[in-house]
Formats: structure tokens, sequence, C-alpha cells
């Protein structure tokens, strides 16, 4: 909330104490009637006017993260009445400062395409400025990570290995494509082209096949298996630490049993498990494929948070918008 004055104006980005960097909006909202138009300052300087809601207009910041103050003048009826209020962005404190832009993935059902007015996005309660809100996934790394330890035998792994093969089609052509193989070992990821004559043998490493998996791009992982893990040295919350991160999504379909490990990696990222049997495989890789195809990311940059791990919440702003899912968190150094 800025600095009232007359009609109530809220700004919606930047907030008060947040920090301005690179290209991001600049948006309020306001409970004057018969606005004429929305002129906006920053430090002092008019920088662009909004005639029509929503009263947004987009302004680059540059590259240092200097304080700002903001300002929105309304004017309304017919220009005989003016309200303003405004906002100071903090600067970095002449320390070097690590800039968090925090990609959410989530699936949302609504009536009309998603805007940053639609929803809000909490960091451990504390509210976030939404940066962007991408209803195209872009290009994007797929890691198929396949259990083939020997409980995956009777047809299992044979399944597996078929869906991956006839739902790969639904990848973009700018996607690239992986598959990691484990079992009490993890292999290195391969392309798709490059898979061995896998069989079933050996016992599960599930934990360290995925904390093996390095995301520093968006990445989808899906993995496949029976739920079941027997060798893994790395511990659970180890390994949700490692995946936990902003360009991770962890998706699974087990095969006949449960894994309370990738209910709460799924859960973490943004992801969903599936159960399936061997006969129903396909359907799920293809149905998971297709929502992945669909989903939407939001952009924001983090503040107000020390490290560790930090709460995520998306909660929608106007009714008729559900929030299916969305990643709940990441660790942050």
């Amino acid at each position: 909330m800025g600095i009232i004055l007359g009609a109530i104006i809220t700004f919606v980005a930047p907030q008060q104490g947040s920090q301005a960097i690179g290209v991001q909006p600049i948006e309020i909202t306001t409970g004057a009637s018969a606005v004429n138009r929305v002129d906006f300052y920053v430090d002092g300087v008019l920088i662009g006017v909004a005639r029509t809601p929503p009263y947004r207009i987009v302004h680059d910041f540059g590259d240092s993260l200097a304080a700002h103050s903001i300002a929105a003048k309304v004017w309304s009826d017919n220009y005989r009445h003016v309200d303003q209020a405004s906002v100071d962005t903090i600067a970095a404190g002449g320390e070097a400062l690590n800039v968090d832009l925090v990609e959410v993935p989530l699936r949302v059902r609504t009536p009309h395409p998603l805007t940053a007015n639609d929803i809000a996005v909490k960091e451990n309660g504390i509210d976030q400025t939404i940066r962007d809100i991408r209803a195209d996934r872009g290009a994007a790394r797929f890691v198929f990570v396949v259990d083939r330890s020997l409980s995956m035998g009777e047809g299992k792994l044979d399944a597996a290995l078929r869906a991956i093969d006839a739902e790969a089609r639904l990848l973009r052509r700018d996607d690239r494509a992986e598959i990691i193989f484990f079992n009490h070992n993890v292999s290195a990821p391969r392309p798709l082209s490059q898979r061995e004559n896998v069989r079933p043998s050996g016992g599960t490493s599930l934990r360290d096949a995925v904390s093996s998996l390095d995301a520093h791009e968006r990445t989808y992982a899906i993995v496949i298996t029976d739920g079941g893990d027997r060798n893994s040295i790395t511990s659970e919350d180890d390994a949700l630490k490692k995946i936990s991160g902003t360009k991770l999504t962890l998706d699974a379909i087990v095969l006949g049993g449960d894994s309370r490990f990738l209910d709460r990696a799924a859960g973490n990222t943004g992801g969903e498990v599936a159960r399936a049997g061997a006969s129903t495989l396909q359907r799920e890789l293809h149905r998971m494929l297709v929502d992945i195809n669909s989903r939407y990311t939001v952009v924001y940059q983090s503040h107000g948070n020390p490290g560790g791990w930090r709460t995520i919440s998306v909660e929608p702003r106007r009714r008729g918008i559900e929030i299916v899912s969305a990643r709940k968190g990441y660790f942050a150094s």
C-alpha cells in the first residue's frame, strides 16, 4: 500500500520495500471513479501514462539495484480531482546482491488467460512482485528417470520404454530429451537415441537417481518406478533439498506401489504423482506430457527472505480461478 491521499490507490507492483531491477511492470489499482488517466513517475520524472485498466506500464530500471521513489497520480472526474500514492524500493546497501528470479510452475483452471492481476504470490508469507506469467512453457530439458531394478520385471520396464518411445512425439522441436536408468547404480543421462538394451536387474537407488539431476535450466523430470528404494545412500531430506530449486519440476508414474519421497518431491517442485499398471502406463505418460505442455510459469523477484527453505504460496485474486498445483517452495543459498 502506498501513501494515500483521497481515493484508495494500491500498488500491485512494485511493492514497498522491494527491489527494482531490469524490465518490470509498474501497476496500481484505484478506487476512484471516472478515471481519466494515471501518470507514473520514477524519481520525480514522468515515465508513462495509462488511460484504461489495468493501470499498468512497463519500465526498465536497468541493472543497478539503486533505491527508487515510484509515484502514481490518478486524474478523475474530467481532471477535476487528482489522487496520488507512492512506494519506495530499496537499494543493495553497497554490498553485492544476488537477485533471485524464481520460476513457479503451476497448473491453473481459468476461464481466460492468466494475468498478474489474477493471482497473488507470497514467499514465507511476504508478498512478492510478479514479473512475468508465461503461458508457453518454452524450450525445456526432459529427463526420463527409469527404474531398471529386478522388481521392474514382468513387463514393467518394457512397458515404460515403449511408452517413452511412443509419447516422446509430444515433445517440441526445441526440447532436449534424455534418459537415466537406475537400479543399485545410477547411469549418467544420455540422449533417448543412445539408449542401451537394458534388462531388469539389481537393487533400487531411487533417491540417488533423483538427486543426481542437474537442473540449471528449465527441466522436467519424469520418474517411472515401482516406488521401492533399498539402496540409496542419499537421505530423503538431502534428496529433496537437492532438487527443490527453481528450475526443476518432478513428475512420477508409480507402478503398483507408493512412494512418500516422490509425493513430497512432486509437491515441492509443482509436479504430480500418478499411479498406473503396465497396461495404463502409456496413457498416464501421455496425459502428463499434455499437461506439462499446457502449464503456466510465474516469474517473480524474491525479496525479504534469508537463505534456506522458502515456502511459496499462490492464491487466486478473482473468482473462477482454481490453482490446481504449484511449486511449494525451494532452497536458497
